[in-house]
């Protein structure tokens, strides 16, 4: 059974993009996946930003240039970072504490592993309900 978030399908339900992308670029981007979000990245592979749907949406519905208004004047940065050799048992503890808009993986330098997906959150949900003994939720 799965105890790190090493464990768990962190590379599908998102696509990354770079700060200076436009909205453009990013729309084209999200409606490439089903559900998920955009990880805004800098050069350095760092995460930034997320840009769900609802982001976006939004951005176009207050009238933003979709070709000239880049990702980072609309990411969320509230997001919650976590490595890949963190018990599940901590990530759900900390995502139930905080709350954050999103929640990314990264190595030990800080750049993007994968998104800890709420299809992530569930599975791993699943597996502590499953094994009492890898924490408690």
């Amino acid at each position: 059974m799965s105890e790190t978030v090493a464990d768990l399908e962190l590379d599908d339900e998102h696509v990354t993009i770079g700060l200076d992308d436009t909205l453009v670029e990013g729309c084209k981007r999200l409606v490439s996946i089903p559900s998920g979000i955009l990880v805004v990245l800098d050069d350095d592979e760092q995460v930034k930003g997320v840009i769900g749907q609802r982001q976006m949406l939004k951005a176009i519905g207050n009238g933003l240039e979709v070709k000239e208004t880049t990702c980072k004047e609309v990411m969320e940065m509230d997001v919650l970072k976590v490595s890949l050799s963190e018990p599940i048992a901590d990530v759900i503890k900390s995502v139930n504490e905080r709350m954050p808009q999103a929640v990314v993986v990264v190595d030990d330098s800080g750049a993007f592993e994968g998104y800890f997906s709420p299809d992530d959150y569930r599975q791993a949900q699943s597996i502590l309900s499953a094994n009492p003994s890898l924490g408690s939720l």
